[in-house]
């Protein structure tokens, strides 16, 4: 009895660690690097929704991050995208701006206040890819990672997790907003994980 109770326990912490691991790519830059041109030089845009066909290594909780990610990309860009095409533009230039989904992992909310820091850290990489629709030319391919530790996830009770898809669309929105006048690159948040600011218009 005392063997088979031992058995049990070990494998129930198996099963609560197994979560502990968070095998998302970090990015080795802390900074982007400028777009061949400024999006400025081009007439027309077009924002794609996430792609998760190409190199998308979903882990647990990946889905509601996407969604989540998508819902911040339509919400902020959408609408800077259709500024940028109400402007009077010379020529016929169209770029296609698609995110890309590279990795993610996602805690929930349940997993987090039952297993806490052993459910371990919620990540995500993100690629904006930047294409000049004509010629296929790629003008920008910038990389966006954030994470949600562990222990400071456990503290807030899951909530940096569920900050984790407002943190990264904001970077991404900030480096098309950044490279439209000037090709000026961007960071990666690969440097810094501290939740920037998603007031910004």
């Amino acid at each position: 009895m005392k063997s088979r109770l031992s058995i049990i326990t070990l494998l129930m912490a198996v099963v609560v660690t197994s979560g502990c691991t968070t095998n998302v790519r970090t990015p080795t830059n802390a900074q982007n690097p400028a777009p061949l041109e400024p999006f400025s030089k081009f007439s027309s845009f077009e924002l794609k929704p996430i792609n998760t066909a190409e190199d998308c290594a979903k882990q647990r909780g990946a889905d509601v991050a996407l969604t989540d990610v998508q819902g911040q990309l339509n919400w902020k860009l959408g609408p800077m995208v259709k500024d940028w095409n109400s402007k009077t533009a010379s020529g016929t230039r169209k770029l296609l701006i698609e995110p890309i989904c590279s990795d993610v992992k996602l805690v929930g909310t349940a997993g987090r206040i039952l297993a806490g820091a052993l459910a371990g850290s919620s990540a995500i990489v993100m690629k904006m890819r930047y294409t000049e629709a004509d010629t296929g030319k790629i003008i920008a391919e910038p990389v966006f990672y954030q994470r949600a530790n562990a222990m400071g996830a456990a503290y807030s009770f899951g909530g940096t997790d569920r900050n984790m898809a407002a943190r990264i669309s904001e970077l991404m929105i900030a480096y098309a907003r950044n490279n439209y006048d000037a090709a000026v690159g961007g960071p990666t948040g690969s440097a810094d994980v501290v939740p920037v600011s998603t007031t910004k218009k």
